[in-house]
């Protein structure tokens, strides 16, 4: 399900530097400033399209292009958006989600929709966050996805974490600069 929306953004996403940057460019328009946070150091799939990062056994998806994208209309609210998104997904998968807490995070530049549920993934139970996300005039949709053996109030909070750290721009010159060398997670 989730891989299918992955898809989608293949040509989106081509040629950002996110690798560079402890402010990871994860769109066009959106950034996740992570200096400082296991985040940075989190590997990056360089075999698919360039919109996963793994932390462990932590899976983030994010994509700017999800089923309800094109509601643009600036009046549409982030629950409407969603409400377009979860009635696909019900439409493609036969196992719907376990939502367990829906809430709103307001964040430095804008604020998150989160769902946090138990998913199927490829026939395999998940924790998951899924996250609609304003920042700044932007809006990007955020899957982080583990085992579902991860506690719920783990989840809460790494995903708050998550979007808290989401940028309209790259924040901080260290980061962002050319020569910046982020640390690695010591399992390369």
């Amino acid at each position: 399900m989730k891989q299918a929306i992955a898809a989608l953004t293949f040509g989106a996403v081509m040629a950002l530097p996110q690798a560079a940057f402890a402010c990871a460019q994860l769109s066009a328009t959106v950034w996740m400033c992570d200096r400082g946070t296991a985040w940075e150091t989190a590997k990056w799939d360089v075999i698919g399209d360039g919109t996963t990062r793994y932390l462990g056994e932590v899976i983030l998806n994010f994509t700017e292009e999800w089923p309800g994208h094109e509601i643009t209309d600036i009046s549409a609210t982030l629950e409407e958006q969603f409400t377009t998104y979860a009635a696909w997904i019900a439409a493609e998968n036969p196992t719907p989600p376990e939502v367990l807490q829906v809430d709103k995070i307001v964040t430095p530049q804008g604020h998150t929709l989160r769902h946090l549920q138990y998913d199927e993934i490829d026939g395999s139970r998940t924790m998951s966050a899924v996250m609609l996300s304003e920042v700044g005039a932007a809006r990007i949709m955020l899957y982080l996805d583990t085992s579902d053996s991860m506690p719920l109030e783990e989840m809460e909070k790494m995903s708050f974490d998550v979007a808290m750290m989401l940028r309209d721009t790259c924040a901080d010159e260290v980061s962002c600069a050319q020569d910046y060398t982020p640390p690695t997670s010591g399992t390369e």
